[in-house]
């Protein structure tokens, strides 16, 4: 039957060993366009200082009281600029451009996605030396038979990859919180290969040897080793940072000034969530 169709054994075992590549994501975002496209989608990456986001502002805000209401059923008071403005424009990150760092920099972006002059959606993240943090993703609900959260991700992920060609050391995608038990948190266990962080031993684990745990039990730990410990886990108290009468000191020092204080549960609670590094670097105030 081969031969009647004019196809050899030989030409469809060639077909087999040779077949057509695979497409990659950037290929599909990369499609070039018709010459007169219907719609023409326009993606702005925005720094949160600029003159660009105070241009936008009010665009975006009311995009986002838009989502928050008709998405989480916010009343209008709870999604208002101030809370806009709090939740995802101030940021404590102070933008810099290493000269080793990508063009655009680190700090706090939103990533606009217009249609046909409409803003559409916006993705806030965190532009980080070793990452790429998503931070909050909204979009207006009457597209949302775009599936824009997905969509979202996928280009965050290809600009993580374009990025990582000017900075190397910038190679991951951070997606946040991954809540198994909420529906709206599973689209993030679609992508592979995923890890989630072992929220005791803070050493990360395939999504796949994490999943039948969380079936099981909300809260659980995913390092194997029951006897396996956080590296950076502070050891002493005695040298967490703090800052007590607006002077910095050990909280050794502290104790020595200090003999029956009361913060002994405090400083503990604070250095276990911090961690080694931190609780040096950074200062916990202390009162009477």
């Amino acid at each position: 039957k081969l031969a009647q169709l004019g196809s050899s054994s030989l030409s469809i075992s060639e077909k087999t060993k040779n077949p057509p590549p695979v497409k990659t994501l950037e290929d599909f975002i990369n499609e070039p366009l018709p010459e007169s496209p219907a719609h023409r989608l326009e993606i702005r990456l925005v720094n949160v200082t600029s003159p660009e986001m105070n241009r936008t502002f009010e665009t975006s805000w009311a995009l986002f009281a838009k989502y928050q209401m008709a998405i989480h059923n916010e009343e209008p008071d709870e999604c208002d600029q101030s809370s806009f403005t709090n939740f995802l424009v101030n940021s404590p990150l102070k933008p810099s451009k290493p000269s080793d760092g990508p063009s655009q920099g680190y700090g706090s972006f939103h990533q606009q996605y217009w249609l046909d002059g409409r803003l559409l959606a916006v993705g806030v993240v965190d532009i980080l030396p070793r990452c790429v943090s998503s931070v909050y993703f909204f979009y207006d609900p009457e597209f949302h038979f775009l599936t824009l959260g997905t969509y979202g991700s996928l280009r965050e992920i290809a600009f993580c990859r374009t990025l990582h060609h000017s900075a190397p050391s910038l190679q991951y995608y951070y997606m946040g919180f991954y809540i198994h038990s909420c529906p709206k948190m599973r689209y993030k266990g679609a992508f592979s290969p995923s890890f989630l962080l072992c929220p005791e031993v803070y050493s990360w684990h395939p999504l796949e040897s994490c999943l039948p745990l969380l079936e099981r039990t909300k809260y659980c730990r995913f390092h194997p080793d029951p006897k396996a410990r956080d590296p950076d886990r502070v050891v002493g108290l005695g040298d967490v940072s703090v800052l007590f009468l607006n002077k910095a000191m050990a909280y050794s020092t502290f104790r020595t000034l200090n003999p029956a204080n009361q913060h002994q549960e405090e400083v503990t609670k604070y250095a276990s969530l911090v961690g080694n590094k931190l609780s040096r670097r950074m200062l916990l105030i202390l009162m009477f």
